[in-house]
Parts: C-alpha cells; sequence; structure tokens
C-alpha cells in the first residue's frame, strides 16, 4: 500500500520583494487548499484503514470461537 500527497505544498516564509500583498495572499490561499486536499486524502486513508482494521479483528475473534 503506497501513500502520497498529490498536492505539493511549499509554504513561503516572508513575502518576496517582487510580490505585491495579493499575490502573496494568492499564494498562501493556494497553499492552503493544497494542505486542506492533503488532509482529506490522509483522512480518508485513515478512515479506510480503520474500517480494515476492525474487519481483521473481527475476523480473529471469530476464528477463536
Amino acid at each position: 500500500m503506497q501513500m502520497r500527497s498529490l498536492y505539493n505544498v511549499a509554504l513561503p516564509t516572508e513575502r518576496d520583494e517582487r510580490d505585491d500583498k495579493k499575490t502573496h495572499e494568492d499564494i498562501i490561499k493556494k497553499n492552503e487548499s493544497c494542505l486542506n486536499q492533503n488532509f482529506g486524502l490522509i483522512s480518508d486513508k485513515l478512515y479506510e484503514l480503520e474500517l480494515r482494521l476492525a474487519a481483521l479483528e473481527t475476523a480473529v475473534e471469530a476464528l477463536a470461537e
């Protein structure tokens, strides 16, 4: 099983002198969107793994009886 984020995030540490305030805010908003999408992917994968674990636990309990 392989898990990779699909959306690259590059957080700016400070505003580039060439960027105006709006451009800088746009960059931050895009990065925030990518972070949210990555978080969504991770949450979905975690939920999937929890379901698989529960199914395995149920199977082990059934075999133990």
